[in-house]
């Protein structure tokens, strides 16, 4: 696969519009569909893990499940955010509701913002994806990261099963 990951979108007729959320980040904006985004909930301390990797801050309890909460900065390859009143944790499906993984947690910068992404305002960019990114876009010339959700998912699941 390329850089810009434009192979990898199937053929069928694009939406006209897509509701979609910037979520800030510490070294940037992660550009997800509003129905990836289950709740956005106060910044908590989480349940420390055991030997994780860098990137898996620990667990969090929601609804009855424990969710990884994810840097999507550290495991993108960049410094740990320092954690700051205005963070918020947003609650992201990872698009297998039935798998062992339905939904994990992602620090934010900030409060979200909604946008609707059309085909003109969106288009790729350059540049190498990292650890859990799928494609580098600009929208409305901002520049953002669309995540790999389900490289997050089998990132946090892998790390689980090894403990």
């Amino acid at each position: 696969m390329s850089g810009n990951g434009i192979e990898a979108l199937p053929t069928t007729e694009m939406p006209q519009e897509v509701s979609s959320l910037l979520l800030p980040l510490a070294d940037g904006q992660m550009l997800v569909p509003v129905d990836t985004l289950s709740e956005i909930i106060a910044l908590q301390s989480p349940v420390s893990a055991f030997d994780a990797p860098d990137w898996y801050m620990g667990e969090l309890h929601w609804r009855e499940l424990r969710l990884p909460l994810v840097s999507f900065e550290v495991m993108r390859g960049n410094a740990m955010p320092t954690l700051r009143s205005n963070c918020r944790i947003a609650v992201l499906s990872s698009g297998s509701p039935d798998g062992d993984l339905p939904f994990f947690a992602v620090v934010l910068q900030g409060t979200p913002r909604l946008v609707r992404v059309t085909p003109e305002e969106l288009a790729g960019r350059e540049g190498e994806c990292a650890m859990g990114e799928l494609m580098h876009v600009a929208l409305s010339g901002e520049a953002a990261v669309i995540p790999d959700l389900g490289t997050i998912e089998e990132a946090c699941l892998a790390y689980r099963s090894a403990r």
